[in-house]
């Protein structure tokens, strides 16, 4: 099988330590953690009570009023980091190149 060329044009990131890159990336040099007690659910029957949460994630700021309904907390999370690396590529995605780019 011949190997395929894969190239990183961008990067986007949503995690515990921000909901940027340049987010992250102060948090990480500073040398803080993004564990903390779980606040998004109650933790008193669970084995876990700390965890990496994502916190003051607005997904309405993000998508419309009824996509929110159709996207799990996790796609979004993909979702809007797949858009900050597309923009951070500062590539333009049209024509054949639209059809033979893919986010991972």
């Amino acid at each position: 099988m011949p190997q395929r060329r894969i190239v990183v044009t961008g990067i986007g990131i949503i995690s515990s330590l921000g909901q940027s890159l340049a987010e992250h990336w102060s948090a990480l040099q500073e040398g803080r953690s993004g564990i903390a007690r779980i606040t998004a659910v109650e933790t008193t029957d669970l084995r876990f009570h700390y965890g990496a949460e994502v916190h003051g994630f607005k997904p309405e700021k993000h998508f419309p009023g009824g996509q929110i309904d159709f996207l799990d907390r996790f796609a979004q999370f993909a979702l809007v980091a797949a858009r900050q690396a597309v923009a951070d590529s500062g590539l333009s995605f049209s024509g054949q190149a639209a059809e033979r780019t893919a986010i991972i």
